[in-house]
């Protein structure tokens, strides 16, 4: 439970980042986690929430870190507002706040989220509030996320925030069907600050049958109408097939805090 430099693709969404879940009750079939931690844990289970923080091991953290003027993301090891004690992400967000950091959210919890308006507002602009888009309706978000917030209650939230604001973005990874995630990209690009696109990589052998030198040129097309600044990811980028993009939009850490 201390904050931390993430290595490889998760080095992309964050300079620094703070797990203090480990499990989620989003049931994502896509998750990357089980396999992660289940490599040095047989007996890992994610659908089992553990929310056994330490508030101290934490604060002691968010001390040492102290004007260290970089972001951290809320988290890799289970969604910030998955529903298990929801007060812990209020606490964890009052302690870094405490200490002035930057924070960035991820999640798919949508209206859980409203919960913690307040104390995000009071962040002011060291705070930026985010969701992943996978699907662009209901059905299809319930077979692969059963437990996470519909995709348009993730837009509803996200806008709430942006009228209110505060800073939105979204991360449009993985992309299980491209045509969805374009689909929301497009009904985001009216509010959201900014965007992270990536793909989707080596599940049972989907991605091999995506066309992502086309979802490339189709994502930047969307962002740059509607004058959206955007990460486009390393993995997603080695499929680029004449599309021009700045330093910029391949520097992972051009949108952070």
């Amino acid at each position: 439970m201390e904050i931390y430099e993430p290595k490889g693709r998760a080095r992309e969404y964050s300079p620094l980042a703070l797990n203090y879940y480990k499990g989620c009750t989003h049931g994502c079939r896509y998750c990357y986690v089980p396999n992660m931690i289940g490599r040095f844990n047989s007996s890992y289970n994610h659908a089992e929430v553990n929310a056994d923080v330490s508030f101290e091991k934490i604060e002691k953290s968010a001390k040492k870190f102290y004007g260290c003027g970089k972001q951290i993301l809320l988290s890799f090891t289970g969604d910030p507002y998955c529903g298990v004690c929801p007060e812990i992400t209020t606490e964890v967000l009052k302690i870094l706040n405490k200490y002035e950091h930057k924070v960035a959210i991820l999640t798919k919890g949508g209206k859980r989220l409203l919960n913690d308006f307040d104390i995000i507002k009071s962040f002011g602009d060291r705070i930026k509030v985010g969701a992943t888009f996978t699907f662009d309706n209901e059905k299809d978000s319930k077979a692969w996320e059963p437990g996470a917030a519909s995709p348009e209650e993730r837009v509803e939230v996200l806008k709430f925030f942006a009228d209110n604001g505060v800073k939105t973005w979204a991360s449009f990874e993985p992309v299980i069907f491209p045509e969805q995630s374009l689909a929301m990209l497009k009904e985001i690009a009216p509010f959201i600050d900014h965007v992270k696109i990536g793909k989707l990589n080596n599940y049972k052998g989907l991605d091999k049958n995506v066309d992502w030198a086309k979802f490339i040129k189709d994502s930047v097309d969307i962002c740059r109408e509607g004058k959206v600044p955007f990460y486009i990811k390393k993995d997603l980028r080695e499929f680029n097939k004449g599309v021009g993009l700045s330093t910029e939009e391949a520097d992972f850490d051009f949108l952070n805090l």
